[in-house]
């Protein structure tokens, strides 16, 4: 069970306890990746770093991917984006622990938007925490799930999804068909259950329950998600048989979606 600070009154979430140590496991990647991209991004560009996952949580088995939200005072340039993937590659191979290191690199000025405070207030305040710099989650409070919760967190779904159809497509070797593959799948899984979060009135992080909450009230998309694990665990499928899987199930996600924002306004 993950260590929480005390959960606030009513039925808002709690937030995850920025002072529990991290697993012996990965304390050293995690005080690389802080090393190296305050070193390789500087000054003119950190602002803060998060954890998110399983090892935010101290959930993280003998292996396990290390999620950062890098914020930075502007948008990247090209060579500023390459310079963080060296980064990423580093660390992958710096400890066998680490499955993948995953960084997004977010402007301070899209974090703090009123605009996207369901989608940036929420994940800073209940789903991370901060490892270096101005910890951004004190600026807001608590939140309670809630459909609009849902839609923010998963608003760039169909993005995310076109850019790894494309990398699934251009792939030549099975590695990194099936890194997009495996985060296409989580994706759409944890899309899935932004559609039911509100009714739940919980929020899962793990794809297990995640899925079987969804499933609770969509039973008959059961062999969809059974196939999106199939992903997960790295399975080799045909490329033409993930872009389908792909296409159709985000088509009808996409549309639940907009289905359900109807109803509720």
């Amino acid at each position: 069970m993950p260590l929480y600070k005390n959960k606030p009154r009513g039925g808002l979430l709690p937030e995850l306890d920025n002072e529990r140590p991290f697993q012996t496991d990965y304390v050293e990647p995690i005080a690389a990746s802080v090393r190296q991209i305050q070193s390789a991004m500087g000054d003119e560009l950190f602002h803060s770093l998060y954890l998110s996952g399983d090892v935010a949580r101290r959930e993280a088995g003998e292996t396990a991917d290390l999620s950062l939200l890098f914020v930075c005072k502007r948008t990247l340039n090209v060579q500023e984006h390459t310079a963080l993937n060296t980064v990423r590659w580093r660390i992958e191979q710096s400890s066998d622990a680490i499955k993948r290191v995953l960084i997004d690199a977010v402007p301070l000025k899209e974090v703090t938007n009123l605009a996207n405070i369901f989608r940036w207030g929420f994940f800073l305040k209940h789903c991370a925490v901060c490892l270096s710099g101005d910890n951004l989650s004190k600026s807001f409070g608590h939140f309670e799930v809630s459909w609009e919760v849902s839609k923010a967190m998963n608003d760039d779904l169909a993005v995310r999804l076109k850019d790894l159809r494309h990398k699934i497509a251009i792939a030549t070797k099975w590695g990194p068909q099936l890194d997009a593959a495996q985060e296409a799948a989580e994706r759409l899984i944890r899309a899935s259950f932004g559609l039911v979060a509100h009714k739940e009135r919980k929020w899962e992080f793990d794809l297990k329950p995640a899925s079987e909450a969804f499933l609770s009230h969509y039973p008959d998309k059961l062999l969809e998600i059974e196939r999106l694990f199939y992903l997960i665990e790295r399975k080799p499928v045909k490329k033409r048989a993930v872009v389908a899987l792909m296409d159709d199930f985000s088509a009808w996600v996409e549309s639940e979606y907009a289905k359900i924002d109807r109803k509720i306004g």
